[in-house]
């Protein structure tokens, strides 16, 4: 959907409310006292009532919107620049382009969106072959002490820990040199407290089907992974060859941060991986991702 569809298609606030309405009676709405899936509209109110025990649902309760003050057609446009744009968006240009007095109640808005994202593409399990690799994030911790000595290099408290799997299909086809013999897949980044064997099996298991083949370096952390493993010495002049997607997703999601957001906050970094993670996975996807933004939002609890 393009800006001048969608502002076809939501001109008012109230054709954004009865497209909510239409979209979680599309979905079904459950009563939380009594499980009851009967309800009746009540316009005059914009409240569902439970034919069961009478109690009430309001339009945004539930959803991603809920106790949200700001207007249903701000979150509209808001999850439309941020799933249509190919590119992410920093919260104060967001502001501009919404036309909202306070910064706050964007940047909350862009960071319950990212984390919609996150929920969705963690009901999915990589499979085939994944290449997984590590990284280190720059980052900002507004905890630190300033105080303390800066410690540089892999434990550096400006850095964060991050792991990457990313499918990777060998390509036969492919016989120019200078590209890619892999096709890419579907991506998964998640932060790390720490690399250690016990915490990557743990994120291996929860992302990647037990019947995958994975493929690393050298790293000992990945040593025993409870999955099939090759385990390659990977030079760093060669790793754009050994490991070609993942490296390839790391650079493009640290240039990205760099030149949109310029710093992240330790704390948030994980939703910021989330927004770039569910763009790249829907590169391909014909159908539209406001739509099913929408329906992440509905679907997912967040009172």
């Amino acid at each position: 959907m393009n800006i001048l569809s969608f502002s076809k298609q939501f001109t008012t606030e109230e054709s954004c409310r009865e497209y909510l309405r239409t979209q979680r009676e599309a979905s079904g709405i459950i009563c939380k006292k009594c499980a009851c899936t009967k309800h009746y509209w009540l316009a005059d109110r914009e409240l569902w009532k439970c034919s069961k025990c009478n109690s009430t649902t309001n339009l945004r309760a539930g959803t991603i919107m809920h106790k949200s003050k700001v207007p249903v057609l701000t979150w509209f446009m808001c999850i439309h620049l941020m799933t249509t744009m190919k590119k992410s968006i920093s919260a104060l240009e967001m502001q501009k382009q919404l036309g909202m007095k306070r910064y706050e109640p964007v940047w909350y808005m862009m960071q319950k969106i990212r984390i919609a994202m996150g929920k969705r593409d963690n009901k999915y399990k990589l499979s085939g072959e994944i290449e997984v690799d590590d990284s280190f994030f720059e980052i900002v911790d507004i905890t630190e002490n300033k105080d303390e000595d800066q410690k540089r290099g892999r434990g550096s408290n400006k850095q964060q820990k991050v792991l990457v799997m990313v499918e990777s299909t060998p390509n036969p086809k492919q016989t120019n040199p200078h590209k890619k013999n892999r096709i890419m897949g579907f991506v998964k980044m998640v932060t790390m407290d720490d690399l250690t064997a016990i915490g990557i099996n743990y994120e291996i298991k929860k992302s990647i089907s037990t019947d995958s083949h994975v493929i690393t370096d050298g790293y000992k952390g990945y040593a025993s992974l409870p999955i099939d493993h090759t385990s390659m010495v990977v030079p760093q002049k060669e790793a754009h060859k050994k490991l070609p997607w993942v490296h390839t997703v790391i650079s493009n999601a640290k240039r990205l941060f760099l030149g949109t957001h310029h710093s992240v906050n330790k704390k948030y970094l994980q939703n910021y991986l989330n927004e770039f993670t569910y763009k790249l996975n829907r590169r391909t996807f014909q159908t539209d991702l406001f739509d099913r933004m929408i329906t992440c939002g509905i679907n997912d609890t967040w009172n």
